[in-house]
């Protein structure tokens, strides 16, 4: 796949579309064709999707207000200030005005007295409205830093705004690994930060009480940095900051940097901005304080204005008595660009919601790659792929209101103000609006973004793959719909994920959902030259078991040189998978264990029990925190909404989809998340024989189903029972639905047996990672250890099968095993697994003569190799040349820094006297420090490259005398950690930029131990 990117500041790369420049695409096709490869491109230079061809208005954008507070009763006339943005760009969307009580105003229309125990800071920047940087505070443990507001008489304040640096890493930006429920969310580099201070009141000046807390905002791909925080009504003639203990130990900067600070009379919903959809942030329970009728705005009392307003914004009004706020709406710019691209091509991100503008894109890019290369006959185009979407959130385009309307059914015109924080008829009405309005994003970036490159695709005859919308949520998008629209559905796992992340499980949920044959993975993302190919095949072992089928290399960046190891050019990224790592010349057999796997993995349908409801709240995703502990022997798929009503129907007590697939249990949503239409297609599959498990949901939360409160209460009456118990089950039509009890019992009364048990333990605590496939003929199942134990079981999987195959994953050895019992529902064999090995199991009625299984375990014959190795360390890779060890041992650990410092092969060689009799013999290794190539007397016995560390031997070796020759490769780092504290022109290795420290960890290198194993 030909991802155009540069990194750093790339000066001298080739300008995009230069005549250069082209002959190194086609040149990258044509040779594609040459070795039989498919060729693909992505949708943009850079990353994700832009260009200097999108403009302000074809570019993502938000929706923005300005007010104007005007006494009615007579006639205004005066111009409405456009919405400022650093862009000088807005498009009017609507004028609206409504009636507000007396007190309201702020701490700007306030003559207020500002003061501060800290000196040398710039108090009027703090409360500007358009700060041009924010005022930095210094971190202090000498107390708080207090800002003093004194306004001229008693204020009433309702709610705070401010903006602040973020820190930390947000959730949306967080990966989901594998772990229990919670109450809060846990992820990838996520921690919760502290509050800045309080908010506080005081009438005196002296006797100051808490108002509210001050959150932090967390760092997302995203420019955002607003907050606003609601409280009910306080009254006081002073106010002040309390800032105090606002950073913790790994903040790198733990100065705070604050600015735009208002405090308001006006009612606002606690953290609108969420909401709203400016920042992409997963909504929890809503804080805003119950407000009376008298404190928000009434619908039915809101004015359009539009037709008041002309072309240069003045505004021509008869105003009824009383004060006016009037709003004036437009959209503006959120100035999100693409990156890592060719300066000549950078721009701003397309328009994610607009088709028109994905066209844009696709026309001034991808349609002229297109034409070039069929123009110049130059390979063969298969296929356009796209990255994740990292340009943080976009809440209007400029059909937003349209497209509102025909798909959530209502105006929202006069619900606007909502989208500004300001409470519309209440807090629930207003919220719901809300929810809406990310909806409506969620849908339209499905259909106008992802939805519209299909199509372009279909209709040239290519391919797409999209990370839609990415691991990285920083828009109020829902993924898994999202994936529904492209041809291949991918996620993306990465190596600092050693046990699996949710990312991919919702790419291979899509593929089940949508009827889709591969689930693709971003594979191997960030890793190191530290990283194995015994780690590398261990991460891979997760992604088979979460239900991948295809793996992109991430990735391999610009290496021209032929004599520069490892030549990296990544901007710092290593990059490591690529000809000039130490593992590559042997690495062979790991690629066809991947093509092996990936084809296997990609025969017959999915088989999985579960499926997880996620609701259709956006940003929606799969978050750890909020799944159900879900027991072991069992895997799940997970979906929202549209698949729900889509793709979702009921046949013999199981949810079926129309490609074959079914499902045993559903199991809803634990906050409750679930509007109407989704109840009403619930009710229709428990009343035909669906087996639900989740507690009642009280309400919808869409605006839709404001008034329709009657109706959901009769459909979770009739599911759940008018008052039901806190745990229980009950019977509707022909199905149930449990609740209040571990899932695990609730499975159990289901009588849904796992579809993999254990004799001892279950899957979830031996970490054995599983993935079942179903054939006409057959059921295949994916077995991984994923720990560094063996595992010694009795399994029984849930399938019937007279007779059992073993596959193994890493040789393509196919073995017969036992079958210690079977029914016609399961089938028990007994497994051994060394650590992280992994098998395809296979059962059948079909019977194939196959060579009998014989377990490998360590309790059999073992004969350690004594005395001392010949070792040759490369000379040209700064290695000492001949050298011989009397013990075996760690490179690392070696004082002479030739070799304590060498990564390359070295030629392990000795000669040993062995009597074969009529034994197996197996060469065991321990893991050599990443690779070791054996050859015995001068014959190539196979490479050892993982899990249990071991090669048969036997038909190699004689009676008496052998020559043993092992070329042992380590890792590239321990050579780039030596050479980081070496002049330029003494060091063996290269990276632009260096991508090691002298103050990086030594991997492990060589052979430790070296057994002879005898299977009698």
């Amino acid at each position: 796949m030909y991802y155009d990117q540069s990194h750093g500041k790339a000066e001298n790369a080739l300008p995009g579309f230069s005549e250069k420049w082209w002959e190194m695409l086609r040149f990258s096709a044509e040779e594609a064709q040459r070795l039989g490869l498919t060729f693909e491109i992505h949708i943009s230079n850079g990353f994700v999707a832009g260009g200097p061809w999108i403009t302000n208005e074809t570019g993502m954008k938000r929706l923005a207000a300005s007010e104007l507070l005007i006494e009615g009763g007579h006639f205004f006339e005066g111009k409405l200030g456009a919405p400022v943005n650093q862009y000088n760009f807005c498009k009017d969307v609507a004028v609206l005005a409504f009636p507000v009580n007396e007190e309201t105003g702020t701490s700007r229309t306030e003559k207020i007295k500002i003061s501060s125990n800290l000196t040398g800071i710039d108090l009027n920047n703090i409360f500007a409205a358009k700060p041009k940087s924010l005022t930095q505070i210094p971190a202090t443990k000498d107390g708080s830093v207090y800002i003093n507001m004194e306004f001229p008489d008693d204020f009433t304040a309702r709610s705070i705004s401010y903006e602040v640096r973020p820190q930390g890493k947000a959730t949306t930006s967080a990966t989901n690994i594998p772990g229990p429920p919670a109450e809060t969310f846990v992820g990838t580099g996520y921690r919760i930060l502290p509050d800045l201070g309080q908010l506080e009141v005081s009438e005196d000046g002296i006797n100051y009480k808490t108002v509210c807390n001050l959150k932090p905002i967390y760092r997302a791909h995203e420019s955002w940095r607003q907050k606003t925080i609601s409280f009910n009504a306080v009254k006081g003639k002073y106010y002040r900051l309390n800032l105090h203990s606002w950073w913790d130990d790994e903040m790198r900067n733990p100065d705070l940097q604050i600015g735009a600070v208002v405090l308001s009379s006006s009612a606002r919903l606690d953290q609108w901005e969420e909401k709203a959809g400016l920042y992409a942030e997963y909504i929890e329970c809503d804080k805003t304080p119950d407000y009376s009728a008298s404190e928000v705005i009434n619908s039915q009392q809101i004015i359009n204005l539009n037709d008041k307003m002309d072309a240069n914004g003045i505004l021509r009004w008869d105003a009824p008595n009383g004060k006016w706020m009037v709003m004036r709406f437009a959209y503006v710019p959120t100035g999100a660009s693409i990156k890592h691209g060719r300066k000549n091509l950078m721009g701003r991100e397309c328009d994610k919601l607009s088709a028109t503008a994905v066209k844009l894109q696709w026309d001034n890019y991808v349609a002229k790659i297109i034409d070039s290369l069929k123009c110049t006959n130059s390979g063969h185009l298969s296929g356009i792929a796209m990255d994740s979407h990292e340009a943080g959130a976009q809440n209007w385009t400029d059909d937003f209101i349209e497209q509102f309307k025909q798909r959530q059914g209502y105006n929202p015109m006069i619900y606007l103000p909502a989208m500004m924080g300001y409470i519309v008829d209440g807090v629930k009405e207003s919220d719901s609006f809300l929810f809406d309005v990310r909806r409506n994003i969620a849908d339209m970036i499905s259909d106008n973004y992802y939805g519209t490159i299909e199509k372009l695709c279909n209709k040239n005859g290519l391919i797409f793959t999209a990370q839609a919308i990415g691991n990285a949520l920083c828009i109020a998008g829902d993924p898994i719909q999202a994936k529904s629209k492209v041809s291949k559905p991918q996620g993306e796992f990465w190596g600092i994920h050693p046990d699996g992340n949710y990312d991919i499980k919702e790419s291979s949920s899509a593929a089940h959902l949508y009827g889709k044959k591969i689930a693709s993975a971003e594979a191997y993302t960030d890793v190191k030259y530290s990283a194995s190919l015994a780690y590398l095949k261990s991460l891979a072992d997760y992604a088979y078991a979460f239900g991948i089928n295809e793996f992109v290399i991430c990735a391999s960046a610009y290496q021209p040189w032929l004599d520069k190891i490892p030549g990296s050019t990544g901007g710092g990224r290593h990059y490591a998978i690529n000809r000039n790592n130490t593992w590559w010349k042997y690495s062979s057999s790991f690629w066809d264990f991947q093509a092996r796997n990936a084809y296997i993995i990609r025969q017959g349908k999915p088989a999985i029990d579960l499926c997880v409801y996620l609701g259709e709240n956006a940003p929606v995703k799969i978050l750890t925190y909020r799944l159900p502990d879900i027991p072991g022997g069992f895997d799940f798929d997970a979906f929202t909404t549209h698949a729900l009503l889509t793709r979702m129907n009921v046949s013999d007590e199981k949810i079926t989809l129309p490609d074959g697939i079914s499902y045993k249990m559903m199991i809803l949503p634990r906050n409750g998340d679930i509007t109407l239409n989704a109840l009403q297609k619930i009710h229709s599959l428990v009343k035909g024989g669906a087996k639900i498990y989740g507690s009642r949901p009280a309400h919808s939360n869409s605006g839709k189903d404001i008034e329709k409160d009657t109706e959901y209460q009769k459909l979770t009456d009739e599911l759940w029972g008018e008052n039901p118990e806190t745990s229980g089950s009950k019977q509707f039509g022909k199905g149930h639905v449990y609740w209040g009890m571990p899932l695990a019992e609730a499975i159990d009364h289901a009588h849904i047996v796992p579809d993999v048990r254990m004799e001892k333990g279950n899957t979830k605590e031996a970490m054995i990672y599983f993935a079942h496939r179903q054939l006409a003929d057959a059921h295949i199942y994916f077995i991984d250890n994923h720990k560094d134990e063996a595992e010694d079981n009795i399994f029984t999987f849930a399938a019937k099968g007279k007779y059992a195959q073993l596959w193994n994953t890493v040789t393509g050895e196919r073995f017969s095993l036992p079958v210690l019992q079977t029914s016609n529902k399961t089938t028990s064999v007994k497994l051994y697994l060394h650590p992280r090995e992994s098998y395809f199991i296979i059962l059948t009625d079909r019977e194939e003569q196959l060579p009998a299984i014989s377990w490998f375990y360590p309790k059999d014959e073992v004969q350690t190799i004594e005395g001392d190795w010949q070792v040759y360390f490369d000379e040209k890779l700064g290695g000492p040349g001949y050298t011989k060890f009397e013990i075996l041992e760690d490179w690392t650990t070696n004082a002479d820094p030739r070799i304590k410092y060498y990564s390359g092969t070295a030629v392990y060689r000795k000669k040993v006297t062995i009597d074969v009799a009529n034994d197996r013999i197996f060469l065991q290794l321990g893991n050599p420090g990443f690779v070791a190539h054996v050859f015995i007397n001068s014959q190539d016995a196979g490479i050892v490259w993982c899990s249990p560390w071991n090669i048969e031997i036997t038909k190699y070796l004689i009676d008496g005398e052998n020559d043993i020759e092992i070329h042992v490769a380590n890792s590239l780092m321990n050579r780039m950690i030596y050479d980081a504290s070496l002049k330029e022109n003494e060091r063996i290795t290269y990276a632009y930029p260096m991508i090691a420290s002298p103050d990086d960890k030594l991997e492990p290198s060589g052979l430790k131990q070296v057994e002879l194993i005898r299977k009698r």
